[in-house]
């Protein structure tokens, strides 16, 4: 009688598991049908910029990526195609994933990187948040070693073909619901709209300067994985002999990265960034054009459209300049250009 317990149990643990996963493989089927079928939103976004971009100018990083870059304003200046490949929220890892997986299957004339001091900081949410890319490790075997940074049972969670859209089943259905609410980007570039004043401004910068006195009583430390996400980053483009542009953008204070104790990390940006011909260091952080301009600014980490558009057309010129006349009259000092 015991045997036939311990059986019968066994044949409903094999039943149950049965249904289990044919449950998930159902659902994970529906999820993954909704996913790819987003046509606006990042997800769509980031779902072309795998699979369907071609354009000539191609540009990566967080949202100061998504937020300052204007396409359609460099391809104005410049004549070249251009799409914004950048996330909200993701960093220099997550940019080498893109590169690299772009790269494999087309090479641009020229690559941005957006890039902030922060990236190279100590944040390990900056690989926390590569399970973006869970949806697209079936298709692009690549993507696997940048999950692993995630958690080392990323891949075994792979089993279920629910997982790789858990956390993104809310926005899911908001973008099915509420498709005509969302927003429609012009090739990846999605500009802020609001302006910041004067008082906010002036608020922001003592708030800063008070944190100052705290932070910069601290060791400035690197991250060497994140350092060697950049140099992967850039190896890639070397490696392909792309025209790379790695840039600072605007900064509404023109003392931000001493203010965040992030000197240091600033200045591995530069120096690493000297160290490959093909590419050009630009920091805009000190630009007077932008400094102290709140009516530039959405928030104080963001341009708004006025300011991105503005920034655009200085793009586009540098990018021309380059295509016209060598990497010679892009060249900038430490201080910064103008």
């Amino acid at each position: 009688m015991k045997n036939k317990l311990v059986v019968r149990f066994f044949v409903r643990l094999a039943g149950f598991s049965v249904i289990l996963i044919a449950a998930d493989r159902l659902v994970g089927f529906g999820l993954k049908k909704a996913y790819f079928n987003q046509r606006v939103g990042q997800f769509s976004q980031t779902t072309y910029a795998i699979d369907s971009t071609f354009q000539d100018v191609m540009i990566f990083g967080s949202s100061r990526a998504v937020r300052h870059y204007s396409p359609s304003i460099i391809s104005k200046y410049t004549g070249l195609s251009c799409y914004d490949s950048g996330r909200d929220g993701l960093m220099i890892p997550y940019s080498a994933a893109m590169e690299e997986i772009s790269l494999s299957r087309h090479i641009p004339k020229v690559i941005i990187l957006d890039i902030t001091p922060r990236e190279l900081g100590i944040d390990k949410s900056k690989y926390e948040k590569l399970d973006i890319l869970l949806p697209y490790c079936d298709e692009h075997q690549q993507f696997i070693k940048y999950i692993k940074e995630v958690s080392p049972f990323e891949t075994y969670k792979l089993f279920s073909k629910t997982y790789p859209y858990n956390s993104s089943a809310f926005i899911l259905a908001h973008n099915i619901f509420f498709a005509k609410s969302a927003e429609k980007d012009d090739n990846g570039y999605l500009p802020l709209t609001g302006a910041m004043t004067k008082p906010e401004m002036e608020d922001y910068s003592k708030r800063m300067n008070i944190r100052a006195l705290r932070t910069r009583k601290k060791n400035e430390v690197a991250d060497i994985k994140a350092i060697n996400y950049f140099k992967r980053f850039l190896e890639n483009a070397a490696r392909e002999k792309i025209t790379t542009l790695v840039i600072i953008s605007p900064t509404i204070l023109n003392n931000a990265f001493y203010l965040d104790n992030q000197t240091l990390e600033r200045g591995l940006i530069e120096k690493i960034s000297r160290e490959y011909p093909n590419v050009i260091f630009l920091d805009y952080s000190t630009d007077p054009r932008f400094n102290y301009h709140p009516e530039k600014f959405d928030d104080v980490f963001h341009l708004n459209k006025l300011g991105s558009e503005e920034y655009s057309a200085i793009i586009g010129q540098r990018i021309k300049a380059k295509l016209n006349t060598g990497r010679q009259q892009l060249t900038n000092t430490s201080k910064g250009i103008y």
